[in-house]
């Protein structure tokens, strides 16, 4: 008797392991549309084990040396974690906060960070007090980054005064309206 109706039914999925060769063989450099100073290398991971479409993604990020991941930033509907894998970073935090939040702003400081740190920003209204980004140290960095993924959602850069408006397809693929806040 035939399994047909198994084979025929379910969608293909990729294998649930995916192997370190394969994972450095997928990264590719992605620079940073609001830094000329930012390249990151990446690839998704849970991509790369059919996990588009759960919400969650998970990364694997690398910095050269002295090398920014990405202009400061804050989601206001998105989580995002980093795990340091290797080498060394610099965070760097502005608070950004609205003034009726927080009446002495901005303020910024930087935190050193090393293999075995994680860093967690919880979105929402609150996440502009600490408006990120990452800087490796001299040896560069590794790390895994991550969060929930929704369909749509705002990024602000306040150091540019400026916000992304994306929305993710079923694909995969990112539609960004980019606009500057005119309101200061």
């Amino acid at each position: 008797m035939s399994n047909s109706f198994f084979n025929d039914s379910f969608p293909t999925l990729p294998h649930p392991v995916l192997k370190a060769e394969d994972i450095e063989k997928s990264m590719f450099p992605m620079p940073h549309w609001r830094n000329p100073n930012a390249l990151t290398k990446t690839t998704c991971l849970s991509d790369k084990v059919g996990m588009a479409n759960t919400g969650v993604a998970v990364h694997k990020s690398s910095l050269g040396p002295n090398i920014e991941s990405t202009a400061i930033h804050y989601h206001l509907s998105n989580t995002e974690w980093i795990y340091i894998l290797s080498g060394s970073a610099i965070l760097q935090l502005v608070d950004a906060s609205l003034p009726i939040l927080n009446p002495f702003q901005p303020a910024s400081q930087v935190q050193g960070t090393e293999r075995g740190d994680f860093i967690g920003f919880p979105g929402g209204v609150g996440a502009s007090r600490y408006a990120h980004g990452l800087k490796a140290g001299e040896e560069g960095c590794e790390y895994l980054v991550g969060g929930d993924r929704g369909g749509s959602g705002v990024t602000h850069y306040p150091l540019a005064n400026a916000s992304d408006i994306w929305e993710r397809s079923k694909d995969g693929k990112f539609t960004v309206a980019s606009a500057p806040n005119d309101s200061q």
